[in-house]
């Protein structure tokens, strides 16, 4: 397969036999390889959406919106098509996105492979996370046309595990500043009906998430430890936060609040 190949819908068994090939395919070799190894903008929009974020040519990049697009330019192609360029999706770049609803799955081998390849109509806003592909060096800005981000927080649904298996959760930084983990707060029910937000490593001890946090840097994927100050993300780009399953008659209807920095 050619680097300016068409999108094509591949095995992720395929794609782990063959990590380093460069295709527009579904980042399953990335997530394969995570699973075995444990029009110029005003300066104020500059500044609401963070710096500049280079793709490197012929690889996957986790990538975060982390701004607010106006409500009517919400999409794959109205986000990242300003500096990707529309009319070369699907030949120089594509872009994927985990998903958590089984029937959407690529392949059927279930949750830990579920991507969705999106089209440029596909739904992105704040918080969303990709994985994105280009043939080409790219720097990207978003094309947001406001100049806000979201505050004071911003707060994901958490998908815990149901069966006793770890459930991995991508996760975007919302804002335009690095986000240190250990700022970061999971608000639950405590016994159906109180609620309260557990700390990063109250939700360590009470098996709501791994201590680990996990990252891609073009190649290959390394961990932080929750709790360190080393566990941080930067603007723009996404993280995977492994959900773990509390003893739900203690813990429910867990989140994730990322405050602003």
């Amino acid at each position: 397969m050619s680097d300016n190949s068409q999108i094509t819908q591949t095995s992720s068994t395929a794609l782990a036999n063959e990590p380093r090939r460069a295709t527009l395919c579904a980042p399953l070799a990335a997530f394969a390889l995570f699973c075995l190894t444990v029009v110029f903008a005003p300066l104020t929009l500059a500044q609401a959406c963070g710096p500049s974020l280079t793709l490197s040519a012929n690889q996957w990049t986790m990538v975060g919106i982390p701004c607010v697009p106006p409500s009517t330019k919400r999409t794959v192609g109205d986000v990242f098509g300003p500096s990707l360029g529309t009319a070369n999706y699907g030949v120089t770049w594509i872009a994927w996105k985990r998903v958590y609803d089984d029937s959407q799955c690529v392949v059927s081998s279930g949750p830990s492979d579920c991507y969705k390849r999106l089209t440029l109509a596909s739904s992105a806003t704040t918080g969303d996370a990709f994985w994105i592909y280009t043939t080409e060096q790219k720097t990207m800005q978003f094309s947001s046309t406001t100049a806000s981000t979201p505050g004071p927080y911003f707060e994901f649904p958490a998908r815990l595990s149901t069966d006793g298996n770890s459930r991995y959760y991508m996760f975007a930084n919302p804002y335009s500043a690095t986000v240190s983990w250990s700022n970061v707060v999971f608000p639950s029910l405590i016994f159906g009906f109180f609620p309260y937000n557990l700390t990063i490593q109250e939700a360590i001890d009470n098996s709501v998430v791994s201590k680990n946090v996990h990252y891609w840097n073009g190649n290959t994927y390394f961990t932080r430890d929750l709790s360190s100050p080393a566990a941080t993300f930067t603007a723009k780009t996404s993280a995977w936060l492994e959900m773990l399953r509390p003893n739900p008659f203690v813990i429910s209807n867990v989140q994730v609040r990322v405050p602003k920095p």
